[in-house]
């Protein structure tokens, strides 16, 4: 039986007076299954088997900057006048964030430890998660945000790993390591008042919400469905789930796709919804190792499923304005009624019926990928000829 305890006391110079430190630590038990008497019978095919579980409170200050806590003014020149100017508005209120971690684990060896494996469960509870909360613009605050501890939110799901040693001889090696794990993140509370967070690329596209009971980060789009056949107008779909058709060159420019007339307008604001997360569902590796004499190599994958991007570059190269188109708009857009595209009748000027204007979800992409993260091949010298000077 193991038992260990460690407590730990952080403290960083960048938080006001009072909150400086904070005090983190946990404890971890563990059970060895594998020397006890009624595994006897059975250890030349279990060669280790043990039950773990520990806790511990964890202090982050990776959210923010080492002058957070500050009000900050710069100077500078206006012409001739020297300037004085409000450059960020700090939080004095700023304490640690925090996590609550929870393990729960069983690990096991069989045939001599020549198959390993491992399987955790865990649960994340991060506390007074430090993030920049909207500001009125009104209260003429640089950046219109204050960092504060504003919510929490959590990550659970399992870990698997298993290592096999294949073959082990005097002059050929081969060991595999395989490891899996599932995420689940949910936001659980925000700041009083604030409803969401807003996320944007390059501070140009609306495309991420931060929403409690979504995944941080949520991407946020206007449904659509594609291109009409008849007309080559992009499909729409509003709050209320109706197809609604645009036309730049029209003067009603929004219209129900069913002939029943002229639509309201879509937006982001009332439209949009939840998409998709950017988080992964399962990610993990495969690694082999090969030896023989002296050559070794290595091979590494990575690998991630179940997740979202939003592909802003697409909207950007189908744009209508006075920007270089990719070479699919000339090969697939809609020309004349009947055709089957993604990509609606070009007309110059629109920026709205290929996402420029807000994000849809024609542009928003699975992310899954498998990629090889190292590949290396090498061979050591033991005898290295005396002429080469090398000892």
């Amino acid at each position: 039986y193991y038992f260990e305890l460690s407590v730990r006391r952080d403290g960083f110079s960048g938080l006001a007076e009072g909150n400086k430190f904070g005090t983190f630590g946990g404890a971890s038990l563990m059970w060895n299954i594998s020397r006890e008497p009624f595994v006897a019978g059975i250890d030349d095919i279990i060669s280790d088997m043990r039950l773990k579980a520990s806790y511990g409170r964890v202090g982050n200050m990776s959210g923010i900057g080492s002058y957070a806590s500050l009000f900050l003014y710069s100077s500078g020149v206006y012409g001739a006048a020297p300037t004085w100017t409000f450059s960020q508005a700090g939080n004095p209120d700023l304490k640690w964030e925090a996590s609550d971690k929870y393990d729960v684990g069983f690990s096991f060896g069989i045939l001599n430890d020549r198959v390993q494996a491992d399987l955790n469960w865990y649960y994340n509870d991060v506390n007074d998660l430090i993030l920049n909360v909207p500001q009125a613009p009104s209260k003429g605050i640089p950046g219109n945000t204050v960092p504060a501890n504003i919510g929490s939110m959590y990550n659970t799901g399992f870990e698997f790993t298993l290592t096999t040693y294949n073959i082990s001889k005097p002059n050929f090696t081969w060991n595999t390591n395989f490891n899996f794990s599932t995420l689940k993140n949910e936001v659980t509370a925000l700041a009083p008042g604030v409803t969401n967070l807003l996320g944007y690329t390059s501070t140009l596209e609306l495309t991420n919400r931060t929403v409690v009971g979504l995944p941080i980060g949520n991407i946020w789009a206007v449904e659509t469905r594609g291109v009409d056949p008849t007309t080559g107008r992009r499909i729409f779909v509003n709050a209320a789930g109706k197809e609604v058709l645009y036309s730049h060159e029209n003067a009603s420019k929004w219209t129900y796709r069913d002939g029943t007339g002229v639509a309201p307008v879509i937006s982001l604001a009332t439209d949009g919804k939840a998409v998709g997360s950017p988080l992964p569902k399962f990610y993990g590796g495969l690694d082999n190792n090969l030896t023989y004499k002296g050559f070794d190599l290595n091979l590494g994958l990575t690998y991630a499923l179940g997740f979202y991007v939003y592909n802003g570059s697409k909207a950007g190269l189908r744009d209508q304005r006075w920007w270089n188109n990719s070479v699919e708009v000339y090969e697939t857009a809609w020309k004349e009624s009947g055709d089957i595209t993604n990509i609606p009748k070009p007309v110059f000027n629109d920026n709205v019926s290929n996402g420029s204007a807000m994000p849809i979800t024609d542009n928003v992409e699975k992310g899954d990928y498998v990629k090889v993260r190292t590949i290396s091949a090498g061979y050591v010298f033991k005898n290295i000829p005396g002429n080469t000077g090398i000892e």
